[in-house]
């Protein structure tokens, strides 16, 4: 059994940790070969090379001038043309990256490469010659071998041993791989950035209050339940002739910019493809769930589009759909286009938390949590949790609410005792009324807050 671990070298010169969990997963499967695969500079060998310490046997690094620039379909096809030098059992992926954030190489890669697809994955739970079986994020899923599996961040990657060794680095250009060059890099990626600019979305005018006051405010917040987010705006006038969504999530995004509007159930990819084949709209919106994500990754790979991830505003100019989303861990929006039609793009959708109240935890009240809970269950709320509570063991990751967790847009969201990084706010950004309750008034979370409590919980 050999098993490839598709990684990407983050800005830090190190791992993201979808791709440490998809690493160490791999490194867990008993008896099997592990093999490294990544496209860079050079300088990325020398992180290849220290990873094979903790157990892959050798590494391959993709390459060669003709690669730079490439959006997610391009990277997919330089890897796919790598896969079949590896020709591996399985490939093993992280769920995202915290460059791109997309979540789409995975499924690009494995549709490209002629592989089975199973994203999300939690937990493998056997693994034999034919077959894989797993729990993802949308229940039990089985696959047949050849097949790629996207991993969540459930894994901590182990440390190397005293006195292990490196393993072996091999480089591989676009010749070796047999890639063609109008496929690669810049040249053959379909979409491109316009422009980036310093994200400041999500920022509100917050109003501090006592914790007297809590309850009418949120009687308040609840009777108005307005939904805030900037793909639901008026749009820039212009208009796109016709816009395909799939799913009913887009339509509030379609209809700022969509003279007409066809809505097209989730089905499969065969059925999708034909049928936005035979539309031939400007544009095609999806939803952020799960399914959304891999079914439109598996569509743009078939028709070779352009396809914008998790996308917060839209806007038509000049005929043409522009796209913003953000980038680097939400750091930044880039505004994108697509260089194919129709344009395509995720759009950033509810993942959860179907109840009007999410009371989100931080680590700040780490040793109040059955506080916390016990006010969550009087609001009837669905609780959920910052990533340093999840990484200290205190609460489960299905819980975590951010960039490496799950995007909601309750109502109203209430955030006890977390500070405030970007990498939680663009998980709740979208929600209605924000109330923030944290004894430091300078927590960077009241930026983000229609309300604020300066009080211990």
């Amino acid at each position: 059994m050999r098993i490839a671990v598709c990684l990407r070298q983050g800005l830090d010169g190190e791992l993201g940790p979808f791709d440490a969990a998809a690493y160490e997963a791999a490194l867990r499967v008993e008896g099997a070969e592990v093999v490294l695969l990544s496209m860079g500079t050079p300088r990325t060998g020398e992180l290849l090379l220290r990873l094979t310490r903790l157990g892959a046997k050798r590494a391959y690094l993709l390459t060669d001038p003709v690669f730079a620039g490439a959006d997610t379909l391009a990277t997919a096809y330089a890897l796919s043309r790598a896969l079949r030098v590896i020709s591996p059992d399985l490939v093993f992926c992280g769920r995202q990256t915290l460059v791109g954030d997309t979540a789409q190489t995975g499924p690009m890669l494995a549709e490209l490469a002629g592989l089975s697809l199973l994203t999300s994955v939690m937990r493998i739970d056997s693994l034999s010659d034919g077959s894989i079986t797993c729990q993802t994020r949308e229940g039990e899923a089985i696959s047949a071998l050849p097949a790629l599996l996207t991993l969540e961040r459930v894994f901590e990657l182990r440390l190397p041993r005293i006195g292990s060794r490196t393993g072996e680095l091999i480089t591989l250009g676009a010749a070796e791989v047999g890639a063609d060059p109008a496929k690669c890099g810049l040249r053959g990626s379909p979409t491109r950035v316009a422009k980036t600019f310093e994200n400041q979305s999500g920022r509100r005018r917050c109003r501090f209050i006592s914790r007297d006051e809590l309850d009418s405010v949120l009687q308040t917040a609840l009777q108005s339940a307005r939904a805030v987010g900037d793909g639901e705006g008026e749009g820039s006038g212009e208009r796109l002739v016709h816009v395909v969504t799939v799913g009913g999530a887009p339509r509030s995004y379609a209809e700022t910019v969509a003279e007409s509007i066809t809505e097209l159930p989730l089905s499969d990819a065969d059925t999708l493809t034909r049928e936005i084949g035979e539309l031939k709209p400007d544009a095609v919106l999806w939803g952020s769930d799960p399914r959304s994500k891999r079914l439109s990754s598996l569509v743009a790979a078939r028709m070779g589009l352009g396809l914008c991830a998790d996308c917060t505003r839209l806007e038509c100019e000049g005929g043409e759909l522009a796209m913003y989303r953000p980038a680097l861990s939400g750091s930044v929006i880039a505004k994108i286009r697509s260089l194919t039609r129709p344009a395509m793009a995720t759009v950033r959708t509810d993942e959860g938390g179907a109840r009007e109240i999410v009371v989100a935890a931080g680590f700040g009240v780490h040793d109040k949590m059955d506080a916390v809970s016990a006010f969550a269950e009087r609001l009837g709320a669905d609780l959920a949790a910052s990533r340093k509570l999840v990484d200290a063991g205190i609460a489960r990751y299905e819980t975590q609410v951010g960039l490496t967790g799950k995007k909601v847009s309750p109502p109203v969201y209430i955030a006890v005792g977390i500070s405030g990084a970007v990498h939680h706010i663009v998980g709740m950004e979208r929600a209605g009324t924000v109330i923030a309750i944290n004894p430091d008034k300078n927590a960077p979370i009241f930026d983000y807050a229609d309300y604020g409590i300066v009080d211990t919980f």
